[in-house]
């Protein structure tokens, strides 16, 4: 074989072996980009979170403290004041469990066997969806007070829900990929 024929074969034989051509979708892009999709997630649950702990936090300071008069507080009030502390506590937990995705190896021992890219771009789909999600959280917390908290409750527990549906989907298409 000449000179520039090996050339060929070099080259065909790089792009062969699991490098992308285009450097603008490689894998490293593919997992930076899913790293900064759970960060904006992560962040739209934070500012949720915030906004369900601040009306807690208005809510315990309208109840006041209990006085010899009126030493137990209301039965109902006390219970929708749990159910806001519940409801801050699970988005909070939600931004530590998307930090704590895990994402696909970059390892090159199993590169041939499975197919990391196409993995990666479903990962960035489910992210897709799953920021859409986080968005609607974020926007059902919008100008939360004490006194819609009661019926905007449930409109966020069905986001939450549907959020945490996205997140085993996530969770299920990581998993069925070989270690």
């Amino acid at each position: 074989m000449e000179r520039h024929e090996q050339i060929s074969v070099i080259v065909a034989k790089f792009f062969k072996e699991g490098r992308d051509t285009n450097p603008y979708a490689s894998a490293e892009t593919m997992r930076s980009l899913d790293h900064v999709i759970r960060t904006g997630l992560a962040d739209s649950l934070a500012h949720a979170a915030a906004a369900w702990r601040a009306v807690y936090q208005e809510q315990n300071r309208i109840m006041g403290t209990p006085t010899r008069e009126n030493p137990f507080p209301d039965r109902e009030a006390l219970a929708k004041l749990r159910q806001m502390k519940e409801t801050a506590d699970a988005a909070s937990e939600w931004v530590s469990r998307i930090h704590a995705l895990e994402a696909p190896a970059n390892d090159r021992v199993y590169h041939r066997i499975r197919d990391n890219n196409q993995l990666l771009e479903l990962l960035i789909d489910v992210d897709y969806q799953l920021a859409a999600s986080a968005d609607a959280i974020e926007a059902a917390t919008d100008g939360l007070t004490a006194r819609n908290a009661d019926e905007r409750l449930a409109t966020f527990q069905t986001q939450l829900d549907a959020f945490a549906q996205a997140v085993r989907e996530r969770t299920r298409l990581i998993k069925s990929v070989p270690a």
